[in-house]
């Protein structure tokens, strides 16, 4: 009677603070590209994107620490790593780094790196215009996290991220601090099989720019030569809502089926509807699609639209190893090929 109670209070309290948050951060078009940090929104973990991103509701592990931080506390192992790497365009790599750790009775704990590898750029100026000199600079994007999770009764749990967002190019950086909370409340009203996902992303300070490269060198009425900073804008990071249900199935000890359904609410850009599927055989292959579709956008104008993935799964003595593989169709660039490798002890 004690977890029920708390069960339908949280339910409760996860409607009411979704509904409360929508028209805050409302999908809105026009501030489209006019956020900063736009780095935490390029994806990692193949498992999860394979199905479109729509896996809120059942994401786990060390993927969850991106799509919904409440499902690290289902980690089966003792501790893990993943590591990740997608090329996104032009030969620019995205990498990502992950390890958990079961802190008994008191959760998992999560660190994770995500990391940009833009390589060498032509280093140009007023005077070089061209770049005949042969400098070459390579800006540095990258998100450090530290995540909380805890299973708080057989079907509830929930989790934190912490991040640090860092920014920089020659003479110029920034920086700022976010959160992620999330909850999975499975066998939602007592349906089985049922589950819900919410969480409520980027959370936290705004991006603003500084350094010497913003300092003009100034002659004052008197003939005194000063430095002086100019102001900058600063920049909201994308903040989000997603409420995902999904429903998964095991229909004999061989196969096992998911499917769910999800609703992005961006505050800049436009809301999406994600939709996803996996079919698992023997906790040995699985194979999984998704797909996107953008509120106010016909789907030939979409950047993204459909995915497929497949993962294969493995045990080896006390040691589980996961290979995930996920594609991503992209509408004016090569499409996304994300793969993933994931080692449980």
């Amino acid at each position: 009677m004690k977890y029920t109670k708390i069960i339908w209070a949280i339910a409760f309290a996860s409607l009411v603070l979704f509904l409360g948050l929508s028209p805050v951060y409302g999908g809105d078009p026009a501030r489209t590209g006019t956020a900063g940090g736009e780095q935490l929104l390029v994806p990692v973990g193949a498992r999860d994107l394979a199905m479109g991103g729509s896996n809120v509701a059942f994401s786990s592990g060390l993927d969850a620490i991106y799509w919904n931080p409440a499902g690290l506390s289902k980690m089966n192992s003792t501790a893990a790593g993943v590591f990740s790497t997608m090329q996104i365009f032009n030969d620019i790599d995205v990498n990502y780094l992950a390890l958990g750790l079961k802190a008994g009775k008191l959760g998992m704990i999560g660190v994770s790196i995500k990391s940009f590898d833009v390589g060498d750029i032509a280093e140009t100026t007023l005077d070089d215009i061209e770049g005949a000199s042969g400098a070459t600079f390579s800006p540095t994007f990258v998100t450090g996290a530290l995540t909380y999770s805890r299973q708080l009764t057989d079907v509830i749990q929930v989790g934190v991220t912490g991040k640090f967002i860092s920014e920089s190019v020659p003479r110029a950086s920034a920086s700022a601090v976010a959160f992620d909370i999330g909850i999975q409340y499975h066998n939602l009203g007592g349906l089985d099989g049922i589950s819900m996902g919410l969480v409520v992303k980027n959370i936290g300070t705004n991006l603003n720019y500084g350094g010497s490269a913003f300092l003009t060198q100034q002659v004052d009425p008197n003939g005194t030569t000063q430095f002086r900073e100019r102001p900058t804008a600063t920049a909201q990071l994308p903040a989000s809502v997603e409420l995902g249900v999904g429903y998964q199935r095991n229909i004999n000890e061989d196969n096992a089926i998911i499917f769910n359904g999800n609703f992005e609410n961006n505050n800049f850009g436009n809301d999406n509807f994600k939709f996803g599927a996996e079919y698992a055989y023997s906790d040995l292959i699985a194979l999984r699609g998704g797909y996107l579709v953008t509120d106010g956008l016909a789907s030939d104008d979409q950047l993204y639209r459909f995915t497929l993935g497949v993962g294969l799964h493995y045990a080896l003595g006390g040691t589980d190893l996961s290979f995930d593989y996920a594609f991503r169709d992209s509408q004016y660039f090569d499409g996304n090929n994300m793969f993933s490798l994931t080692i449980g002890f």
